[in-house]
């Protein structure tokens, strides 16, 4: 077996598989769950398992933009001045 690339173990393929899910899924854990085809609880024991809560917060960080969170508050003060 070649030293520089290793075969990838099964328990670090599973990670990177969840880890693709979550991705797709924009931190939706039950989308991602379904992608996996798994139950929604059995993909929170994996997350906890790999470690992975960290990257599933980064994730749905990344998606919300202050600029649209603003937005609704500022139509409601629109139509309070009005």
């Amino acid at each position: 077996m070649d030293e520089e690339a290793p075969f990838e173990t099964l328990e670090n393929a599973v990670r990177r598989h969840i880890m693709d899910a979550l991705v797709l899924a924009r931190g939706n854990q039950r989308q991602a769950a379904a992608l996996l085809g798994v139950t929604r609880w059995k993909l929170a024991r994996m997350i906890t398992r790999f470690e992975l809560r960290e990257f599933v917060d980064g994730i749905r960080g990344v998606d919300q933009h202050p600029a649209e969170e603003a937005a609704p508050e500022a139509s409601i003060a629109d139509q309070h001045a009005r």
